[in-house]
């Protein structure tokens, strides 16, 4: 026989109904960011990630010397700092008694559980995507954006760079696996980033599908064969900032760490009497950050053509 419900009973009985609403509709759809960051969890508030020179290539020696002395230098930090994330609804006594059929189905008015579930799936997502969409302007830990053409190397006089300009195109897109192959570490060595993703704006997708995919070379009158290998598309609908007019495209080396998500507190699901009121505040809460350890491996443009 059901439980009737009752106002000393009210959280004991909504309350798993609307956290089973909010988890099925935050799961709903698959992310698309976990395809590209890497997801881990933050065992602290504040998690760094301590960037080190590097030795450089080994020299020769000969029988009886003392070995060829290098030294490390401590490079730049990587920070992140987990941010909290919450939203909340409530549900009085007399929508339960009015409306009981939804309310106890987790609907609600609005569908509230379900509408809250999906709010933090989009804020993942476009947390995550912040990460590359203010990478063409904003300075990093190097003092330097995400996507630089001057990416500076503690043990080497060098630069490195891992920006194109422009949009998607056959040209565009070679230039950018270049680049991968050619970037290095801090003392100038090459690390063999090989891109094998390729992530762009929805605007960018059957470009993207025709250069990976065409038995000719895309986006031209000639015969060639295409020649850019085979790379894994994404297609980011977060990848979206109508401010600047930006549509972002880059290549990732999957098998480097660079882009990442850190949770602190994954998402729950509760629920709590208002003081001086017979209703109650259903809320999500979680805290993570977003942001990149690494720039090696990447190479992206804003897409906006010279």
């Amino acid at each position: 026989m059901a439980t009737k419900l009752e106002r000393s009973n009210f959280a004991e009985l909504l309350t798993p109904v609307h956290r089973k609403v909010f988890f099925d509709s935050y799961n709903k759809k698959k992310k698309q960011y976990t395809e590209i960051f890497k997801v881990d969890e933050m065992h602290a508030k504040e998690e760094t990630f301590p960037h080190l020179g590097a030795f450089g290539k080994w020299a020769e020696n000969a029988e009886g010397n003392d070995f060829n002395q290098a030294d490390i230098l401590q490079g730049e930090v990587a920070t992140f700092t987990a941010r909290r994330f919450d939203k909340a609804y409530e549900v009085t006594w007399e929508l339960v008694q009015d409306d009981l059929y939804n309310v106890m189905r987790g609907l609600g008015r609005g569908g509230s559980a379900s509408k809250l579930g999906g709010g933090l799936q989009a804020t993942e997502e476009s947390q995550a995507a912040d990460v590359v969409l203010k990478g063409f302007s904003e300075n990093g830990y190097d003092g330097v954006p995400l996507f630089s053409a001057n990416h500076p190397l503690v043990n080497s006089t060098e630069t490195c760079s891992n920006l194109v300009t422009g949009a998607l195109s056959d040209e565009t897109l070679k230039e950018a696996l270049t680049k991968m192959r050619l970037q290095k570490d801090e003392a100038g060595v090459l690390v063999a980033a090989h891109a094998n993703r390729l992530v762009v704006h929805p605007d960018w997708e059957f470009t993207a599908r025709a250069l990976i995919g065409s038995t000719l070379q895309a986006g031209t009158s000639n015969n060639d064969k295409n020649t850019v290998p085979h790379l894994d598309i994404t297609v980011w609908d977060y990848l979206y900032d109508g401010d600047d007019g930006a549509k972002p495209w880059f290549v990732q080396d999957g098998s480097m760490d660079n882009l990442m998500f850190l949770w602190r507190e994954k998402p729950v699901f509760d629920s709590e009497k208002i003081e001086n009121k017979m209703d109650y505040r259903f809320y999500g809460y979680c805290r993570f950050d977003t942001g990149y350890v690494d720039w090696r491996g990447l190479v992206g443009s804003n897409g906006i053509a010279e």
